[in-house]
């Protein structure tokens, strides 16, 4: 990013810290964030495994230096709210990792939803990974590690939180499983999330985004295009618009920096009820017949 210096990257595994500094250029590598805390930087990364995300968070707002924590941004409701807690006692704030939100392609189909398809009356999402996931991340529940995007996109898209839920995971009892959410929105908007960690191979199918309203429907295929159905009949080619999330992501966290506002575009709040979604679906995907 222009106009940004890495001031330096804290990193315990001594190979993945040389490879570090060999292609970003930096001159700091610490075992330890908080050798990098002490440097005071203008805000600070927060991509180590899950279950260090608050604790790291906390030290870095203590010192008053804004952070970006990538999710999920805590392992479980009460973990973010004591991250919200740590927020509002500091003069730094925290930029949940909800990446989606800067997506150029989710943005459009976000004004579609909520300007051209009349009162929204459900919205589906479907994200499914490889198998390898259930490796990678076996300490982290396939709800907060990839789940955790719709729930967030679904806060967002339809407006409102969910009233009751419903969740199944077959295989039980693994994360190499598939699973289901299904939920009443406190708007009258009905939910339906799906995510399975059991692809053999990299190839998995798309993402998938559908809202239906009163008045049509709206659908986005990732990377490939936004189509809309009803009185307003169309389709978008999402190749010739490329877009990098994650990129916006981290210049919305530069400019929050650089004005001192807090971010508006996700919160901490959104972090915090999209996390006791997550944990009603895991707590209702071990027990399928008890409503949350």
């Amino acid at each position: 990013m222009q106009g940004v210096e890495i001031a330096g990257v804290a990193e315990k595994h001594p190979d993945a810290a040389r490879d570090a500094l060999a292609r970003l250029g930096i001159t700091q590598v610490a075992a330890d964030v908080r050798a990098l805390i002490a440097d005071k930087p203008d805000g600070i990364v927060i991509a180590t495994p899950g279950r260090t995300h608050v604790r790291l968070a906390a030290e870095t707002l203590a010192a008053g230096i804004p952070v970006l924590v990538e999710k999920p941004v805590g392992m479980n409701a009460a973990e973010a709210r004591s991250l919200a807690e740590a927020e509002r006692r500091s003069g730094a704030f925290v930029l949940p990792g909800h990446v989606t939100r800067f997506s150029r392609h989710h943005r459009m189909l976000h004004e579609i939803a909520r300007s051209e398809i009349g009162a929204m009356l459900s919205f589906t999402s479907r994200r499914h990974r490889d198998d390898g996931h259930a490796v990678r991340y076996a300490e982290v529940d396939p709800v907060l590690m990839t789940m955790i995007h719709d729930i967030d996109m679904g806060l967002w898209m339809t407006g409102a939180g969910i009233r009751t839920l419903h969740a199944m995971r077959r295989p039980p009892n693994t994360v190499r499983a598939d699973t289901m959410m299904q939920a009443a929105g406190k708007n009258g908007v009905s939910w339906q999330l799906h995510a399975a960690w059991t692809f053999a191979g990299a190839a998995t199918p798309p993402d998938r985004v559908e809202i239906v309203g009163e008045d049509g429907s709206v659908e986005l295929e990732a990377g490939t295009a936004i189509r809309q159905y009803g009185a307003q009949s169309r389709t978008i080619d999402l190749a010739g618009l490329p877009e990098d999330p994650l990129a916006e992501e981290l210049a919305y966290f530069v400019q929050c920096i650089r004005s001192g506002n807090r971010p508006e575009i996700v919160t901490m709040a959104d972090a915090c009820e999209g996390l006791s979604i997550a944990d009603a679906v895991i707590a209702a995907a071990k027990d399928p017949h008890d409503p949350r």
